[in-house]
């Protein structure tokens, strides 16, 4: 029989690898995303909207926690790069983004963008190749609007940091035209009451929104397919439709 003595080193010993190991599971169970915070009905200044909770419970299905840090877009994009989290929320996969980060297949959802005038000041064509020459289009800084509007060399876009500022612009005809995701359009214009002065007009493209994981976590992979099974979960049970009708239906 061992002296007592060390059988109570042995004992404490068992119990810090012990504390190690669940310390560890718990890390490896935990994913720190950038969550971005002008982007309502789908991520907001308070941590909330469709793309939390779609991303929330499709990690909740494969038992990991999710932690947000609600941050501009920009400073999503940066953070997710240099690897001080593990992935950004709702990007859009596109030639400038793919070699970047690394995405899933199960995409978070789709969502239609286009351009808006002010409708005192109608810019009135059939598509966005027709938009004038010099025409200044207000976008979000960091945001992707497809591949095509690399080609639209005759329009001149001004960046802003978010919504408010982009509409306040075009309001004060300092912009001729702003690119806004529809239901994102939906939400400002509602909120700054100023949906009878804002007018659609062309549609941009169709965007496909992603978790984009960073390339400095070699886990990357590995949370990009627990995503994909999760979200796959969410549509099996009829949650995920549920998540956006809750949402789209405003």
């Amino acid at each position: 029989m061992l002296p007592s003595h060390l059988v109570k080193v042995i004992t404490a010993f068992l119990l810090l690898l012990t504390s190690l190991h669940l310390n560890a599971d718990n890390r490896n169970n935990t994913i720190h995303l950038a969550a971005e915070d002008n982007w309502a009905p789908f991520a907001d200044h308070d941590g909330k909207g469709l793309s939390h909770q779609l991303i929330n419970g499709a990690f909740s299905r494969v038992n990991i926690d999710v932690e947000s840090t609600v941050v501009s877009y920009a400073r999503g994009l940066v953070m997710a790069k240099k690897g001080l989290v593990d992935g950004v929320f709702n990007l859009h996969k596109e030639q400038g983004t793919e070699n970047q980060f690394v995405f899933g297949e199960e995409p978070l959802f789709s969502t239609q963008a286009s351009f808006y005038h002010n409708n005192a000041h109608p810019i009135m064509i059939a598509d966005k190749w027709a938009i004038p020459p010099g025409t200044r289009v207000g976008v979000i800084e960091g945001y992707e609007y497809g591949d095509e509007l690399a080609q639209l060399t005759q329009l001149k876009l001004i960046q802003v940091a978010n919504h408010h500022q982009l509409i306040n612009l075009l309001l004060l005809s300092r912009i001729d035209m702003v690119i806004m995701y529809d239901q994102v359009a939906k939400q400002y214009l509602n909120q700054m009451g100023v949906e009878q002065v804002i007018g659609k007009s062309v549609h941009n493209h169709t965007g496909i929104l992603y978790v984009a994981f960073s390339k400095e976590n070699p886990q990357a992979i590995h949370y990009a397919a627990m995503l994909d099974q999760g979200l796959r979960e969410l549509k099996k049970d009829g949650s995920y439709n549920r998540i956006l009708a809750s949402i789209t239906s405003d």
